[in-house]
């Protein structure tokens, strides 16, 4: 008998401390800490684990230096504290990596201010990392003359970290870990929906999405870490929660490499947000989009291939332009931003303003938690926060 096999026979024949449903970064992150402190943890997913959201990141693992432009200081700290966890705790898959940022004429704050801000963002860090630079555009010339400098106002080099690896492997790891503590995880395993009964006990009707077969588990608490699925999910199980998900569609394409220096190119594309040439090996990732969208599914249309591909033609120095032709692979996948339930968030400039903080909705009475949002680097704040709310 495998593994796999194994663990359903365990999963329909015992009651749970803790039942996590989605086995991506939240799940995961949640059942390894879990696990950790000697809960009888369950953790299921409906198709492969770290699946999904969590293998289509752009492999940043950064403080958020983004949102001090809305003034989340709170949040920014708390990301940065993360950030400087993970680095410590898993320097083999998690490193320090310099942002190369360049600015052109009309851009709505100037170099040095911006340089104040990194400065900033390196202190909010207990300068953590190596300290921001300031650059002129004579600078960027010299330092990557693969940037287009001939309207650059100059720019700023701060750090962050990076995967040295890859999203998916990197949560897959926390699984394993979760594994050794004696979780009982088991993917290809659809949620159909539980109930709570009288005796206060949850009951969640799974479904093998290999053959068919049906079990029930039961456990003392549910924790809905579906990602982008966590509304869906509340939906079958008839919960109502104080946030809901709206949903961005970002994507990355991957093409051949662009620069020999292992640093983040950053640049501010049309639509005013962060644009960047990460690199991945041998190639290079390019994007990201931030296009609304009404569902968790979503595809690369030619529409976000040109939005990225024009864009970064526009800001380097290339031999000849990138083309669709040069595009080796396409990673696309959508951030589940929390809002209150009721919230519309209709206009532009509210939507793009939206953090990926996450939110942990709690039914004390049922004994039923729901992970909203996050992202990779708050993955250790999101297992901490869990254990508490479980603890009490």
């Amino acid at each position: 008998m495998n593994l796999r096999d194994n663990n359903i026979e365990r999963i329909s024949n015992k009651t749970f401390d803790v039942l996590i449903i989605g086995g991506g970064i939240n799940g995961a992150a949640a059942a390894t800490a879990l696990a950790a402190r000697g809960a009888k943890v369950a953790l299921v997913d409906k198709g492969d684990f770290a699946g999904f959201t969590s293998q289509n990141s752009s492999n940043l693992v950064w403080g958020g230096i983004k949102y001090m432009e809305t003034y989340e200081f709170p949040l920014v700290r708390q990301l940065c504290m993360s950030r400087n966890h993970l680095l410590r705790s898993y320097p083999s898959s998690i490193r320090e990596i310099r942002f190369f940022t360049n600015l052109d004429k009309g851009f709505r704050f100037s170099p040095f201010l911006l340089y104040c801000g990194a400065l900033l963002y390196w202190a909010i860090g207990n300068f953590f990392t190596r300290s921001p630079r300031f650059l002129t555009p004579q600078q960027i010339n010299d330092d990557e003359s693969t940037v287009n400098t001939d309207h650059s106002i100059g720019g700023f080099e701060y750090s962050d970290a990076f995967l040295y690896d890859n999203d998916a492997r990197f949560v897959f790891n926390f699984i394993r870990s979760a594994i050794n503590y004696n979780c009982t995880a088991v993917n290809y395993m659809e949620s159909l929906g539980s109930i709570c009964n009288a005796q206060g006990e949850w009951q969640t009707q799974l479904r093998n999405t290999r053959n068919g077969e049906t079990y029930e588990v039961r456990s003392a608490v549910i924790i809905n870490a579906c990602g982008p699925y966590v509304d869906q999910q509340n939906k079958i199980s008839e919960l109502t929660t104080e946030h809901r998900h709206v949903f961005s569609k970002g994507i990355h394409l991957i093409v051949p490499q662009i620069t020999n220096n292992k640093r983040v190119l950053t640049f501010f594309a049309d639509d005013g947000r962060l644009f960047f040439a990460i690199p991945m090996g041998n190639r290079t990732m390019v994007g990201t989009t931030d296009t609304r969208v009404s569902t968790p599914e979503t595809e690369v249309t030619t529409e976000d291939r040109h939005f990225v591909l024009d864009n970064i033609n526009k800001r380097l120095n290339l031999a000849k332009p990138l083309t669709e032709v040069d595009i080796i692979s396409e990673r696309c996948g959508v951030r589940p931003l929390v809002i209150k339930t009721g919230d519309q968030n209709n206009k532009n400039e509210e939507w793009m303003k939206l953090s990926r903080k996450h939110a942990v909705d709690v039914d004390r009475e049922r004994k039923h938690i729901s992970i909203f949002g996050g992202k990779l680097t708050d993955c250790l704040n999101v297992g901490e926060e869990i254990c508490e709310v479980v603890q009490q």
